[in-house]
């Protein structure tokens, strides 16, 4: 059963519970409302035969009956009792054997008035009372018509209880379709939808309801997918072309080697440009791996609290280690206690992302010199790092965090356009912003602020 029908279903259901409960409910009150309105006949009839018979001297028995016989309101096989207050039998007509049992009279008396019914007769007893007299009124009959209207009732109820649910069940199907109408389209638009081509969106409808925001929501699942999907196309595109470059320098080298014996120096020489290319090649693929750590989960990593103090020193140190050339000044201030260069983090992203800064830094500085400053803002850390190179023209600042995107003017210089894209990822994962402020010709500066607390 499908969602439209199981709709249609439980709506048929609810509206005949709540329909049929309705008829049942007026049913029973014309029901009593039939038998209140027949006591009260039943309670004239023998209060106006008493009156009459009791109280008024010239109305006799036989005169009585006359009277009765050309009644109009006199009910279906009426039966008229009087008793006295010793149970005495003064009036009956009607049916025979009119006696009723004592104990019967007995409740009359003791309730002033009691209603009974047996088959389809019903009865009425009640006290009338002459001066000090008291006697006992029993008044019977058949309420046809009543039943029978009752009856008619019940009928027309039926018949419109069971077209009800029929046309309840078809306007319930009407209004399921049209309720469930976005979800058909829906359906319809994540079909059409394929690996190869995630660009078109999905319709949202009225923007508003449930269905719209679950249309938003993969909408903007789609909007992921397919960034993540042009971002592995390009990462797999420039990666080899990263990896090809070095790997077809080597190979052309050996190849030339290959064609006649050389010098002792000509060996020296190729192998060392090889071992460049070696170099550049491991360090290709470092960054490519550290960037495909970052691009994970963030609830993939491990975080845990780093001071930031440390890792400076740490990627400072290596990249001396690594060029003699190069000069890291460090310079914090505001820093009063270890909790104020404290954040929970990564330490090895934080030291590929510190590392990337200084040697981006260092290497687009004539002199190889870099600054690097640390310290408390408020609830913030804040990481600047500064060079004096060639500096980043305005139109490649929106581009720079791109993966494999080099500046115009860095063709000269050596790279592979991954680092700045690691470090604008590394610092996204810890909740991060970094800003860079550049001219042409008067160096960079990039801000990387960390809200951490204190």
């Amino acid at each position: 059963m499908n969602i439209r029908t199981r709709l249609a279903v439980q709506f048929l259901v609810l509206a005949s519970c709540i329909l049929g409960l309705a008829f049942i409910i007026v049913y029973l009150r014309a029901a009593d409302f039939r038998k209140d309105e027949f006591n009260s006949r039943l309670h004239d009839r023998g209060e106006n035969a008493a009156n009459l018979l009791i109280q008024v001297e010239e109305v006799d028995d036989h005169l009585f009956r006359k009277m009765e016989l050309k009644n109009p309101i006199r009910l279906i096989e009426e039966s008229i009792s009087i008793y006295d207050a010793d149970d005495s039998l003064l009036f009956h007509m009607g049916i025979d054997d009119p006696m009723e049992p004592k104990y019967l009279l007995d409740r009359i008396k003791e309730n002033r008035t009691l209603t009974t019914s047996y088959n389809d007769r019903e009865s009425f007893g009640s006290v009338f009372r002459n001066d000090d007299e008291h006697y006992v009124v029993v008044t019977s009959g058949i309420d046809r018509f009543g039943r029978r209207k009752l009856a008619d009732l019940a009928k027309v109820m039926l018949v419109t209880f069971l077209i009800g649910i029929a046309l309840i069940f078809l306007v319930g199907r009407v209004f399921a379709r049209r309720a469930l109408s976005p979800v058909t389209r829906l359906v319809h638009d994540i079909q059409e939808i394929s690996a190869t081509d995630l660009s078109k969106p999905i319709n949202i409808g009225n923007g508003t309801d449930e269905l719209a925001q679950l249309a938003i929501s993969f909408n903007a699942m789609l909007a992921r997918l397919r960034s993540a999907f042009l971002s592995q196309k390009n990462f797999i595109a420039n990666a080899s072309h990263e990896m090809r470059t070095p790997l077809t320098a080597i190979s052309g080298q050996i190849d030339v080697l290959l064609l006649k014996p050389r010098t002792e120096e000509a060996y020296l020489t190729a192998l060392r440009s090889m071992q460049e290319d070696v170099r550049t090649v491991n360090r290709s693929s470092d960054r490519l791996l550290l960037l495909a750590q970052a691009e994970t989960e963030v609830t993939a990593i491990s975080f845990s609290p780093v001071r930031l103090d440390e890792v400076i020193w740490a990627a400072r140190e290596n990249l001396i280690n690594a060029n003699a050339q190069n000069t890291i000044d460090v310079i914090m201030s505001e820093v009063e206690d270890d909790a104020d260069v404290t954040l929970p983090g990564n330490e090895s992203l934080l030291h590929s992302m510190i590392a990337n800064l200084l040697e981006n830094a260092c290497k687009y500085s004539p002199d190889h010199h870099a600054i690097i400053s640390l310290k408390r803002v408020g609830s913030a850390i804040e990481l600047t790092v500064e060079d004096n190179g060639p500096g980043i023209a305005v139109q490649d600042q929106e581009r720079i965090f791109e993966h494999f995107y080099r500046a115009q003017n860095t063709s000269e210089t050596r790279g592979h356009g991954i680092g700045l894209a690691l470090v604008k990822r590394v610092v996204e994962l810890h909740k991060g912003s970094i800003a860079v402020f550049s001219e042409i010709g008067h160096g960079a500066r990039f801000v990387v602020r960390f809200h951490c607390g204190k």
